[in-house]
């Protein structure tokens, strides 16, 4: 009997020490309140533990796959992906715009397809102009002239469709292929 009730001081003293361990790690703020009040319980079932099971006769088990349900909340998959997939893109979207603007072009659009299980872009669309004025309101009018075939102002040259695509395959690791550009 003597060893028993040694052995449970034993337990009382480690789960104080070990409470009062985390008291001091954790930082100031609302969480620790919570967790305070978990230590304390984790306190008082060391504590109450060998008592109820002098008096029952049996050991004191409880059983947490019943109440698992309530503490793990798993979210939609597909909400999570849907969500996953629309910040990685409207970030991706934003780092491109400022990067093709930095060169003088204006990025009227910008669309794209991921393969969120290898974290890649497989196919963009790009619609840019010369114009760095130029707002997605305004439609550009050129002069027609039958018979002649004339490049519009803000169409881009093959040099400045490849100097963009090497600027995109170099900052996000996508090919020449997956990478379409349309010169407005």
């Amino acid at each position: 009997m003597i060893s028993y009730i040694s052995s449970w001081a034993e337990q009382v003293i480690i789960a104080v020490i070990i409470g009062t361990i985390l008291e001091m790690i954790l930082p100031n703020g609302n969480s620790k309140n919570y967790i305070k009040t978990l230590i304390g319980i984790y306190i008082l079932y060391t504590v109450i533990s060998p008592v109820i099971t002098l008096a029952v006769g049996k050991d004191l088990k409880i059983d947490y796959s019943e109440y698992e349900k309530y503490f793990n909340t798993k979210v939609d998959s597909d909400i999570s992906n849907n969500a996953m997939e629309d910040t990685f893109k409207t970030e991706i979207k934003k780092q491109m715009k400022n990067d093709i603007e930095e060169m003088g072009f204006h990025v009227n659009s910008i669309s794209m397809k991921l393969d969120l299980e290898n974290g890649s872009i497989t196919k963009l669309d790009l619609s840019i102009s010369k114009d760095g004025k130029k707002s997605d309101n305004e439609i550009a009018i050129n002069k027609i002239e039958i018979g002649k075939l004339k490049e519009r102002e803000n169409d881009l040259s093959f040099q400045e469709i490849e100097k963009i695509k090497e600027l995109i395959q170099n900052n996000y690791g996508i090919t020449y292929e997956e990478i379409y550009i349309n010169s407005i």
